[in-house]
């Protein structure tokens, strides 16, 4: 009961995913990336299909063999709802038939929306133009998107968490954000990344170049 968004900017090479749901804590189950690849298990979620999914990715930079892994370390599969989004081509989407309706996936020109239990067919479509036709970051753009789900129908049940992950160079997240327990988890994510955004680069020199570093009092503080 998720609805899920993945992206990917092809001028910075940048890739990231948002997800929200119904339940607490949504971060520490659906969605996990490395370089060039999001992996999504989702609906009656199992965390550990990530894993294997994204090994195949980083030892053949293959979706296909990437959902491939995933779809036969899986039990129960006709539960699970599975997307593969790679740096360069289309992303892969499968949803069990089990998944509550409305279920499925729906592919953009740099993105994959994936939801269960939503409440409208309107819902990835809107999701997917909200992220393609937005300015701004990667994370900005996945939240847009995100919000356009919402507003077209979202989940059937009210959502109560929310999560965004984008990985920029050097193997490091440019952003991780996680709104675990509230009434209004995509506005609430939206407000954070607009707090967030000023210190990511800040944060990622600190990890590159210690020695050319701000403080972390004067990113926090001025």
């Amino acid at each position: 009961m998720t609805f899920s968004l993945a992206g990917r900017d092809p001028h910075t090479g940048d890739i990231g995913f948002a997800v929200a749901t119904s339940s607490v804590c949504v971060g520490g189950r659906v969605g996990a990336l490395t370089e060039g690849c999001v992996v999504f298990s989702q609906c009656r979620t199992d965390p550990r299909l990530h894993r294997p999914g994204l090994r195949r990715w980083e030892d053949t930079q293959s979706a296909t063999a990437a959902m491939d892994a995933m779809q036969q370390a899986a039990t129960a599969l006709h539960w699970r709802q599975l997307g593969v989004f790679p740096a360069t081509g289309e992303g892969l989407h499968y949803t069990g038939a089990s998944c509550l309706g409305v279920a499925g996936g729906l592919t953009g020109a740099n993105s994959l929306a994936l939801g269960n239990f939503l409440g409208s067919d309107d819902v990835l479509p809107a999701m997917v133009n909200g992220f393609e036709t937005a300015k701004g970051r990667l994370a900005e753009r996945l939240v847009a998107g995100m919000l356009e789900g919402q507003a077209a129908g979202g989940e059937r049940d009210p959502l109560q968490s929310a999560s965004l992950a984008v990985l920029g160079e050097a193997g490091l997240k440019d952003v991780d954000l996680r709104i675990d327990d509230s009434g209004s988890p995509l506005e609430d994510l939206s407000r954070m990344l607009a707090e967030w955004l000023p210190k990511a680069a800040p944060y990622r020199l600190r990890a590159l170049d210690p020695d050319a570093a701000p403080s972390s009092s004067s990113i926090e503080h001025g």
